[in-house]
Order: C-alpha cells, then structure tokens, then sequence
C-alpha cells in the first residue's frame, strides 16, 4: 500500500522541481482555448477579425501597387485582384491573416515568467516581426499567383509558407523571450551585486 503522505510528498517534489513549467503549459494552454473560442464568436468574427483582415490585404495591395514592386491590383475588403492583363485575384481568409498564429506567440509570451515590465516590448517587437513576415507572405503569393502555375501558387501556399512561419514564429519567439530573460538575469546579478557592495 502507498503512503499517502509519501504520494503527496513527491507531488510536491515535483511542483518545486517544475513549477515554472507548469505554469507555463498551464497558462499557454488555458490562454490560447480561450482566445481561440473567443475569436470564433460570430460578433468577434464580424467586428474584430475582418476588420484585421480587410486591413492586411489594403497593406499588401498597397505594396503590391508600389512601382518598385509593379503588380498593379484593386483591393476590395479582402480579395485584391489585379489590373490590366493580369486576372489573377486572391481572397485573404482567416487562416491567412496570421491571428491565429500572433495569438499562439502572444500567449506564450505571457506564459513565460518574466516580469511584464520586462517582456512587453519585446512582445510588441516580436508581434511587429511576425505581421511584416506575414504581409510578405500576401505580397509574394499574389506575385506568383500572378506569374506562376496554379499547382506553384498551390505548393507556396499551403506546404512552404505555412511551415515557414511556424519556424519563424518559434523564432521569434525563442529570441524574444531569451532577450527578456537576459534582461531579468541580469537585472538580478546587478541587484546582488549593489546589495553586497553596501
């Protein structure tokens, strides 16, 4: 028979041995159902994620209509289409405006224990990173739907972009969070170091 208190002992262990990492998964996972029931509310749908998404398609038409880019197109809500010869036209859905995937660097972000004071800007900085790659990914797939093969835009789209900016999004991540961690270490040794000179 186990003994209670030897079962509640190394719960115990084991909390004190991992309670950051279960904090984190714990808030992650918590944060990120949440956010994601939130988002697929049909009034946050209509009021909050389209608005995002009309507004990252006006920025890559924008940038497309650049004369140093030169695919001129007509953005209307979110499909941008293109002018003169070119009749390619492309929809931005939800899974193309990078909310989901700004949500799963968010919520890590908050996860991780790091003082707010010392991680925000680096979250907005990341944040900031992660939607320029994903305009990037509108901008080259409207110029190889526009010049490409149906099977090369197809290919861009769903293999190459979508596993690209999960790795970019890790990234960005990783090399966030280590710089707000470095600040905090670094923070404290300063600390001790101030507190033994007294």
């Amino acid at each position: 028979m186990i003994d209670p208190s030897h079962k509640k002992n190394r719960f115990q262990e084991i909390w004190h041995d991992y309670r950051s990492e279960i904090k984190f998964v714990t808030i992650f996972v918590v944060g990120l159902v949440a956010a994601f029931f939130f988002i697929n509310n049909e009034k946050v749908a209509s009021t909050v994620v389209k608005p995002i998404t009309v507004a990252e398609t006006k920025i890559a038409s924008v940038v497309l209509n650049l004369s140093v880019v030169g695919f001129p197109n007509k953005q209307s809500e979110n499909i941008i289409r293109g002018k003169g010869d070119n009749f390619f036209q492309m929809e931005v859905k939800n899974n193309c405006n990078g909310i989901y995937e700004s949500i799963v660097f968010l919520m890590a972000f908050i996860a991780i224990q790091v003082p707010w004071r010392r991680k925000i800007g680096w979250m907005a900085g990341g944040f900031l990173v992660f939607h320029i790659i994903n305009e990037l990914r509108l901008v080259t797939l409207f110029i190889i739907g526009s010049t490409k093969s149906h099977e090369t835009f197809v290919f861009f789209h769903e293999t190459f972009w979508q596993y690209t900016l999960i790795i970019l999004t890790l990234a960005i991540f990783l090399f966030c969070a280590d710089r707000a961690s470095r600040t905090v270490s670094a923070l404290r040794i300063k600390e001790k170091e101030d507190a033994g000179s007294r």
